[in-house]
């Protein structure tokens, strides 16, 4: 199951969190650790004070970022929904130059991204606010992305973050309208994040035969037998 396991990373997170894991972890893992969490969890609060300590150091602008998104809002609707659609670009112009594979353009593209970051995620978590049904929060969300492997994987996690929202907006049924759109790794992400219970998992279980996208880091294969076996731990 690793080939999805930069998109599963946030599990580690909350599992070391919660104390299940009690293997000693340090390093770059350790870190990597607690960028996921900072970017999953719903609210900072939740997370323990020795991970909250080690952020403000190791990430203060995330940490900063997320303690933002909790202040009321300053920019006007008109301003939300242009930066919205300026992340929204990033996503398609990544996706135009897949077939191309030229690795500057997309370290480009990733380095603009990362640069206006903030911006843009402070806006997309506005706009679900205001409008949840705006379409660019779908197009993000179900979007095909050619990024740059490599840490630390932002763009991923605004991604998950709209996904989320869009599955809790319009429920399981938006899985099956964007089947095709949607890579295994994110199939397997809502199993694990959003769509655990036994019929969520029954569910996507009917979907999957009819999956036909493209394999980007996990198989088709895959994502069936990883929600077999959770189906199988609840009965």
């Amino acid at each position: 199951m690793c080939g999805y396991c930069i998109e599963a990373n946030f599990v580690i997170g909350r599992m070391w969190q919660s104390g299940v894991l009690t293997a000693e972890v340090s390093g770059e893992e350790a870190d990597w650790i607690l960028l996921q969490m900072l970017l999953e969890v719903a609210e900072l609060h939740s997370l323990k004070p020795c991970w909250r300590e080690k952020a403000e150091t190791l990430c203060p602008e995330l940490l900063q970022l997320r303690h933002q998104e909790a202040k009321p809002c300053a920019s006007t609707l008109a301003d939300i929904i242009a930066d919205s659609y300026a992340a929204a670009s990033y996503f398609s112009e990544a996706d135009k130059t897949a077939a191309e594979l030229d690795i500057d353009t997309h370290h480009k593209l990733q380095d603009g991204f990362y640069s206006n970051f903030n911006r843009f995620w402070l806006a997309l978590h506005e706009l679900m606010k205001q409008q949840p049904e705006h379409k660019v929060l779908v197009d993000i969300a179900v979007s095909v992305p050619a990024f740059v492997p490599g840490l630390p994987g932002y763009e991923l996690a605004l991604q998950r973050k709209l996904l989320r929202h869009c599955v809790s907006y319009y429920g399981i049924e938006f899985v099956a309208a964007y089947l095709q759109q949607l890579r295994p790794e994110l199939i397997v992400y809502l199993a694990d994040r959003v769509l655990y219970q036994a019929d969520d998992l029954r569910y996507l279980l009917k979907l999957m035969p009819h999956w036909q996208g493209n394999e980007v880091l996990a198989s088709k294969q895959d994502v069936i037998d990883h929600l077999s076996d959770k189906l199988a731990t609840i009965g």
